[in-house]
């Protein structure tokens, strides 16, 4: 039996052609010519992107989610490439830093994510892909080319780690995309080792910290520090966890400079500008911020408790912003009054 062609003429208005043209091609692509209402709300559910896009995604998959989101994905990189290229000279002076320690304790990442204001620094995708990017940071510490003390962490080498079968410039491209800001990775640094048994206790503490979807936070400065003792049991670890996090806390509310006297006093001898009073650079010689005397003495009576010596190995102090030059301004008013002269 053959085929029949339909054929239209002007009067038709080309409705029934159009229709078996549609269908036709739709059919050699395997593509569905409509959406399924079901899979459009999932989808949405799954990736919050405008309805128009996520209707292209499912009519080029054939409604199938999981297709869908990963078409949604690779049309992310490729808008957020292009928008990239075109905002990548703008500065990101705002931002997040974001904190990861691993659950041994004896390991932390710390990351500057910058943008261009504090609107998209809260936004909780903002927020999640900076957590995201501390915790591939993990991956890099102990590395076998860094010491096991603080490293600082190449932003290049960082990119390129694989996270959720994406490498993280791709994340932060597709950020882009979404958040329509420029985004950069600034600096990462890393601290201790992977080593459960290792004598490093890390920890790690957040100031301003906003929420993200998952759990996750990253604020406007950070600190990681990294005391080592005998670690005979897991209570031991806790304690020195506690004495970790509350010294971050120090580093991040009176930023000191050097750990002990002897620092302050060889950065003295060398003739180093800046290097302050030690009551307010030194870090052990500061009051704890929580009582109890000088960090000196705090550390010496949780030594006597634990039965052991306890000591700040290293530290580090992350603040959005740092050392990047802000963007003058426009002067609106001059600029009009420019044009009518």
């Amino acid at each position: 039996m053959l085929a029949t062609a339909v054929v239209c003429r002007p009067s038709c208005g080309g409705s029934i052609f159009s229709a078996a043209r549609v269908g036709f091609y739709a059919a050699l692509r395997g593509y569905a010519t409509k959406v399924d209402i079901k899979a459009l709300k999932r989808l949405r559910e799954l990736n919050p992107v405008p309805m128009s896009k996520a209707k292209e995604a499912l009519l080029s998959s054939d409604n199938d989610i999981d297709q869908a989101m990963v078409w949604l994905e690779k049309d992310a990189i490729q808008s957020g490439a292009r928008k990239a290229e075109k905002i990548k000279n703008r500065t990101a002076s705002d931002g997040a830093i974001a904190i990861q320690v691993n659950e041994a304790l004896t390991s932390g990442a710390i990351i500057e994510l910058g943008c261009e204001t504090d609107f998209v620094a809260r936004n909780s995708t903002f927020v999640d892909l900076a957590s995201t990017i501390a915790r591939s940071g993990l991956e890099l510490a102990g590395h076998p080319a860094t010491n096991s003390a603080l490293t600082q962490i190449d932003v290049g080498e960082l990119s390129a780690r694989v996270a959720s079968g994406r490498t993280v410039a791709d994340m932060v491209t597709e950020t882009i995309g979404r958040l329509g800001e420029n985004i950069v990775l600034r600096r990462a640094a890393t601290m201790g080792t992977p080593d459960a048994t290792d004598s490093m206790v890390v920890s790690g503490y957040v100031h301003g910290g906003i929420a993200g979807s998952h759990g996750a936070s990253a604020g406007k400065i950070g600190g990681l520090v990294a005391i080592k003792s005998s670690v005979r049991s897991d209570e031991h670890r806790r304690t020195l966890s506690q004495l970790a996090g509350r010294l971050a806390q120090q580093v991040v509310g009176y930023s000191p400079r050097f750990i002990a006297v002897s620092e302050w006093q060889a950065a003295s001898a060398a003739g180093i500008e800046g290097v302050g009073e030690p009551e307010v650079t030194v870090l052990e010689a500061q009051q704890f911020l929580f009582g109890g005397g000088t960090i000196a003495e705090v550390l010496a009576k949780v030594a006597k408790g634990v039965g052991a010596p306890v000591e700040v190995v290293s530290f580090v102090r992350f603040e959005r912003g740092e050392g990047v030059e802000k963007a003058a301004r426009p002067d609106f008013a001059e600029e009009v009054r420019k044009q009518l002269t």
